[in-house]
């Protein structure tokens, strides 16, 4: 059918597939029930790869980014272009922090802990004073 290569990937869950399509409905009956506050800090959105700012499309983001592909490439050229050069990892791996490592022009701190969260948070406040 023309596939140069075909192999077993190592995943627990078939994430960013249809596949999980019936996975988010799941999702946004929970998401009805939790409030999101506007966000203080830029959340970019990674089905559309642009800023969201409203609760209302944070949660069909979140909603939609289960069963879409996840822009990577794009989502950095945005955070670039935005100007913006440090990256929190909010989950439990180090999967994007692990994939910026060779683009010397981004930070990025895994929180996945509270210990690595607490290390990013005076990071980002020591080069936050060192500016002002």
């Amino acid at each position: 059918m023309g596939a140069k290569h075909i192999f077993k990937l190592k995943n627990k869950i078939p994430a960013h597939s249809e596949l999980m399509k019936p996975i988010s409905e799941k999702l946004k009956k929970i998401l009805k029930i939790v409030t999101i506050n506007p966000p203080k800090i830029p959340v970019i959105n990674n089905v559309d790869v642009k800023f969201e700012n409203t609760s209302k499309n944070i949660k069909k983001a979140l909603i939609r980014q289960i069963y879409n592909t996840v822009r990577w490439k794009e989502i950095i050229d945005f955070i670039k272009l935005k100007k913006i050069f440090v990256m929190l990892e909010i989950g439990p791996n180090k999967i994007l922090t692990n994939l910026n490592k060779k683009d010397k022009n981004i930070i990025s701190f895994s929180t996945n802990n509270l210990k690595n969260f607490l290390i990013a948070f005076k990071k980002i406040n020591k080069g936050k004073n060192e500016k002002e």
